[in-house]
């Protein structure tokens, strides 16, 4: 049986990228790899996060990088880097690269450039274990993911690699396939995220879910990974000012709720991470000042298959969460996506695969009445083709255990050759060092003076 090394295992309070893990994890253990011999391999975890990290690459062993503990954020884990892109082997040799059969990459939404090349770092270690497994002759591939924009010439090198220097590689949603900057990208197949994967997905009984629930799970705009923390922080912190009334998002997902309790229904809202923790309680208890606490409920779950079970056992949903529309639909639960530009092109993408591109709506720029108007209207599509959308699904799961079960038998590595790649990660790197040096230099400075004013 084949051995694994995963990059790398999700650590996060965001159940979407746990639902990631435990797909992956399921779809190898379907197509015949070892996974009691495998390892997932962890970039840098928060502690706070790692148990269920853990229990979600159950079976795995886990291991962390940096190995020897480099914090990230400094000037530290920029030499290490440089070390590693100049010598891909010695990352393998730091990981055991050398004792699997394949690498395998399990990017998710990472595989970007953002505007302001605040993601560069992250974006280097993604690549990395490619490098180092194509260094030692080990074969790599990408699971299904979102890929692009890319907008420098490291990106577009990186592109190319994707394309040509993996042994197989996919994209998880159709605007990833029609972002791709040569007609190469038609190569690559388009086919289900890990999260489709996760065990025990199904339809429920018709006993186990109320029609008359409106599921709700939401997220700010303008928020995320593709923002960046620093824009990220900002917003969360100018939409706290007005208690979120001056958020689109809360603004659309208040009108939706209101409607449907107008009409006699009930409203769950289910927080799908910490970041929507605020904006989720906020619209609860305002729902609730509303219609009475009794028809408004806010469920925080505690566990990954407690939120799994909260999204089961609603009659519709309406979410800006790309895995809330995966987990939910997987159950047969009809599904609407809310999307910003901000948060990038994987929302639509996904209801194109899924061949009802309508149920997913574009909120920025636009009133809250022509987006509510939208919403409806997809409604009621889902509704009408959840059974057909069910059966779509699974259908697709067998199409991607298949790719991934001819990637395993596939033999040797790619002749690509990444020397233009690992040049311009270098040279950025350098770069993103000195600003560091820089900055940790004014910083000592600012310190030192603000000693001397207080003698």
């Amino acid at each position: 049986m084949t051995r694994t090394m995963l990059f790398y295992g999700h650590v996060a309070s965001n159940w979407g990228d746990l639902a990631i893990n435990a797909g992956a994890l399921e779809l190898m253990r379907r197509t015949g790899v070892d996974v009691d011999n495998s390892t997932a391999v962890l970039l840098a975890p928060a502690d706070q996060y790692r148990r269920q990290s853990s229990f979600t690459l159950k079976g795995m062993n886990l291991t962390t990088v940096p190995a020897d503990g480099t914090e990230r954020g400094g000037r530290e884990e920029i030499e290490l880097l440089i070390d590693y892109i100049a010598h891909p082997e010695r990352f393998a040799e730091d990981t055991g690269m050398g004792d699997v059969d394949l690498v395998v990459l399990n990017a998710g939404e990472h595989l970007f450039e953002s505007p302001t090349g605040e993601n560069l770092v992250d974006l280097v270690w993604r690549i990395l274990p490619a490098l180092a497994a194509h260094t030692i002759g080990t074969p790599v591939v990408l699971l299904p993911s979102t890929i692009g924009p890319f907008r420098t010439e490291f990106g577009a090198l990186l592109e190319d690699f994707i394309r040509k220097g993996l042994e197989a590689a996919a994209y998880r949603d159709l605007e990833s396939k029609r972002l791709g900057s040569s007609h190469d990208s038609s190569q690559l197949p388009v086919l289900l995220d890990p999260g489709f994967f996760v065990p025990g997905l199904r339809e429920r009984e018709a006993a186990d879910w109320d029609g008359s629930v409106l599921g709700i799970v939401l997220r700010p705009e303008d928020m995320g990974i593709r923002p960046g923390s620093r824009r990220s922080a900002f917003v969360q912190s100018k939409f706290r000012e007005s208690q979120f009334r001056n958020s689109q998002a809360f603004q659309l997902f208040s009108s939706i709720a209101e409607a449907h309790l107008g009409d006699g229904g009930r409203v769950k809202i289910i927080v799908q991470t910490r970041a929507d923790r605020e904006i989720s309680a906020t619209l609860a208890d305002h729902l609730g000042d509303i219609a009475g606490a009794d028809r408004v409920e806010l469920s925080d779950p505690q566990g990954f298959r407690a939120f799994i079970d909260e999204l089961g056992h609603v009659g519709t949903l309406v979410t800006s969460r790309f895995h809330s529309v995966i987990l939910a639909s997987s159950q047969a639960v009809p599904s609407v996506g809310i999307y910003s530009e901000t948060h990038g092109h994987k929302m639509p993408g996904l209801f194109d695969l899924l061949k009802i591109p309508t149920c997913a709506v574009r909120l920025d720029d636009r009133t809250i009445t022509a987006v509510r108007e939208e919403v409806d209207n997809a409604l009621g599509t889902a509704r009408d083709s959840i059974e057909e959308i069910y059966n779509r699904i699974r259908a697709n799961r067998t199409v991607a255990r298949r790719w991934l079960s001819e990637a395993l038998e596939s033999d040797g590595t790619s002749s690509f050759d990444p020397t233009a790649l690992t040049i311009e990660a270098l040279a950025l790197l350098y770069r993103e060092g000195l600003r560091r040096t820089e900055k940790d230099s004014l910083a000592h400075v600012l310190q030192t003076v603000e000693k001397e004013l207080k003698k």
